[in-house]
């Protein structure tokens, strides 16, 4: 049987999970669960999606009319 370095199976784990919180940051916009604070902060600040730039305005339209 093969042994495993147990600090090489952290390793390529930790690489695994950050490739994955970085995919489903980009897919979905959003920061991920185990994101960093710098990390949601760095989301918060990108410019949103031009595809939902008329939806999320008429959103918040009627939400001042609402009030």
């Amino acid at each position: 049987m093969k042994e495993f370095d147990p600090k090489k199976i952290e390793r390529m784990a930790r690489k695994a999970r950050e490739q994955s919180q970085k995919r489903f940051e980009e897919e979905s916009g959003k920061p991920s669960i185990g994101a960093s604070e710098k990390r949601r902060k760095e989301l918060e600040e990108k410019a949103p999606d031009p595809r939902w730039e008329g939806a999320d305005r008429l959103f918040n339209e009627m939400k001042k009319r609402d009030r």
